[in-house]
């Protein structure tokens, strides 16, 4: 039996397809004990929630449905969000999926309701606020350079099965594939998949040694920037995230640093920065120090032109030089802010986290976590997330007294997960078939 379970274990780990996977988890399943689940969630809470919602279904009017579920909507309700729930399962627990289907079918009937009693506006009113207060579920993609083709899979994916978030964010690489979704109609997203490795070649392309070596001198980088440029904007078809937004309905954020010692890291997007063209916000996003050398964001002004978004102050040529005005630059994002989690919080209302983690220096240690968590017992997966705790306590203590080594202490300082997270295999086998 338990040998059962250990293949079927590694045949999930292995799928190369949904379905192959599903197959998998359904085996398994059968292999596997029934699980307590009340152990994870508060059974009985949601038990009399699903009866009230039934009744006031079968009883009530739809002002009543209304009334009730504005009141009472709310995502995590008695912890049935809880991930031991859920990993490595093919299907929700009964009782969860009875309520989801049961508030499903109420809010179909808001929508499907066709009568005077209650207006178009009330509608609109009731959908807004009980999102608001449910929350909404954002996309996050990592960094990684050129390992970042795994985001492709994982976006690829949740085309296919319809469950790609309206809010995506990324940074460094992971803020390329993150365009290519925000700048595309459904349509066009599903057909782009036919072909997408030409979204890497400007990684793959550096030049002779002496090339390298002279770009090096001039520029402190490896790589050239305007080959990625030129892909950008034909990839984002030169649109600003305001028009971005408009064209498809989703809110796309990219993560960029600066160099200057004061200057906190920023989350662009249609909110904060409209005007800013997608393909110069990617580019800043990737420009990671001694690969590419940093970039000037560039916005469009009210008629339509290329202009600098943050242009120094209008000097003579000789006042300038003294004064030291120059233009703002900005860098890889992925050095300070690689999931910009708090942002997407307070100006979205995200409160679902779904993170493919592409980071060479990340998606080990969540590998060796995610084992210790599957076979360590309850007790060694608690030592292990003491023991991440204390690895970014004491980056937080190195960055906040000033010690050198800052810029490695803030890579490993911040968010590495979220609600669901989707790591890239960390094995030489695995990347290096």
């Amino acid at each position: 039996m338990v040998y059962k379970r250990k293949f079927w274990r590694n045949m999930m780990k292995s799928a190369l397809t949904y379905e192959e996977w599903a197959h998998a988890a359904k085996m398994l399943e059968k292999e596997t004990p029934k699980m307590n689940e009340a152990e994870f969630y508060d059974e009985e809470l949601v038990v009399n929630k699903l009866q009230e919602l039934q009744h006031r279904r079968n009883e009530g009017s739809l002002r009543d449905i209304m009334f009730f579920m504005r009141a009472d909507l709310v995502r995590n309700l008695g912890n049935m969000c809880n991930p031991q729930l859920h990993k490595g399962r093919l299907h929700v627990p009964k009782l969860i999926k009875e309520y989801i289907d049961e508030v499903s079918t109420q809010l179909k009937m808001v929508c499907d309701y066709d009568s005077d009693e209650i207006l178009l506006e009330e509608k609109l009113a009731f959908m807004h606020e009980t999102r608001h207060a449910f929350g909404r579920t954002a996309l996050l993609l990592s960094g990684g350079a050129s390992l970042g083709a795994f985001h492709v899979g994982v976006v690829k994916t949740l085309v296919e099965h319809k469950l790609m978030p309206r809010i995506i964010a990324g940074s460094s690489v992971g803020s390329i594939m993150c365009s290519v979704v925000a700048t595309r109609s459904w349509p066009e997203l599903q057909s782009f998949f036919e072909n997408f490795w030409h979204v890497l070649q400007p990684f793959e392309q550096m030049g002779g040694i002496l090339t390298v070596f002279r770009r090096i001198m001039r520029q402190g980088a490896v790589h050239e920037i305007r080959q990625l440029q030129v892909m950008l904007r034909h990839l984002t078809n030169n649109l600003t995230f305001q028009e971005a937004y408009d064209m498809t309905g989703r809110v796309l954020g990219i993560t960029v640093c600066s160099p200057r010692k004061h200057e906190p890291p920023r989350c662009l997007n249609y909110l904060t920065s409209p005007h800013v063209v997608i393909w110069s916000a990617v580019t800043a996003s990737c420009a990671f120090p001694g690969l590419f050398e940093a970039q000037e964001l560039m916005a469009k002004d009210r008629s339509g032109n290329l202009v600098p978004y943050h242009p120094p102050f209008h000097l003579e040529p000789d006042q300038a030089a003294a004064s030291g005005s120059s233009a703002r630059r900005w860098r890889d994002g992925s050095l300070e802010i690689d999931l910009p989690m708090m942002q997407l919080k307070e100006l979205f209302n995200v409160n679902h986290f779904i993170v493919s983690q592409a980071n060479p220096h990340i998606a080990p240690l969540l590998r060796i976590k995610e084992f210790v968590r599957a076979y360590g017992g309850n007790f060694a997966a608690k030592l292990a997330h003491l023991t991440e705790m204390e690895v970014k306590h004491r980056c937080n203590q190195v960055l906040e007294l000033g010690f050198p080594l800052r810029g490695l202490a803030k890579l490993f300082a911040q968010d590495w997960e979220g609600d669901v997270t989707v790591v890239m295999p960390a094995t030489l086998a695995q990347v290096c078939p």
